[in-house]
C-alpha cells in the first residue's frame, strides 16, 4: 500500500500493551520508546520522533523530525556537558502532540512541546514552532497558517463525527457519509 520498503513494527503502548499496531513505519527511523503512534499512521524514511503522541490516520513524510532535543539557551553555555542529571530528559523536557489525520510534509521539523490539531496539513520543509489549530494548513519557516481546509461549520461537523476513532472500514463509511452531506 505505501511502497516496497514498508515494514510494520509492533511494540508496546500504555493502553493495550502494543505499540505501532496497524502502522507503517519505514526504515531507518528513530522513534524513542516514549512515543505512542496511533493506528493506521504512516511514517516515512529517515524520520526522528521523540517523546510524542501521534494520532490515528496520520501521514508523516520522509526526513521529518518531531520533538528534537533543545538546549537551554538562557544558560551561559548551551553545552550538555554542564547539565546535571539525565541529559536526554533535559533536552526533551516537553512532549509533542500530533492530532488525528495529520499530514506532515517531507523535511519538516516540529519543535519540542508543540501541539498540532486534528486534520492539519504541514507543508514540506516547514519549521513548526507554535501550536497549530485543527484543520489548518501551515507552511514556512517558521510555519504560519495559510488557510483552513474547511469552513467553520464543516470543521465542527467533521470533529463531531470523530471518524478517526473507528477502524478502517467504519471510518470509510463515516467519511463517505460526510462527503455526501458536506
Amino acid at each position: 500500500m505505501f511502497g516496497r520498503n514498508k515494514k510494520q513494527r509492533h511494540g508496546k503502548d500504555r493502553a493495550s500493551g502494543k505499540r505501532f499496531v496497524n502502522c507503517e513505519i519505514l526504515d531507518p527511523d528513530r522513534i524513542d520508546a516514549q512515543t505512542i503512534i496511533g493506528e493506521y499512521t504512516y511514517v516515512g524514511k529517515n524520520s526522528t520522533i521523540t517523546k510524542s503522541t501521534i494520532g490515528r490516520y496520520c501521514s508523516i513524510a520522509d526526513n521529518t523530525s518531531i520533538g528534537p532535543g533543545e538546549h537551554h539557551i538562557e544558560k551561559i553555555s548551551t553545552s550538555a556537558h554542564f547539565y546535571t542529571g539525565d541529559v536526554y530528559e533535559e533536552l526533551t523536557r516537553r512532549d509533542c502532540s500530533i492530532g488525528h489525520d495529520v499530514w506532515i510534509g517531507v523535511d519538516s521539523i516540529v519543535r519540542r512541546g508543540v501541539r498540532i490539531g486534528n486534520g492539519v496539513i504541514v507543508g514540506a520543509n516547514s519549521y513548526v514552532n507554535m501550536d497549530v489549530p485543527d484543520f489548518a494548513i501551515v507552511a514556512g519557516n517558521p510555519a504560519r497558517v495559510i488557510r483552513y481546509r474547511f469552513d467553520e461549520q464543516k470543521r465542527a461537523k467533521i470533529s463531531d463525527s470523530a471518524w478517526w476513532d473507528y477502524d478502517l472500514e467504519r471510518a470509510k463509511e463515516i467519511l463517505a457519509s460526510l462527503e455526501k452531506s458536506l
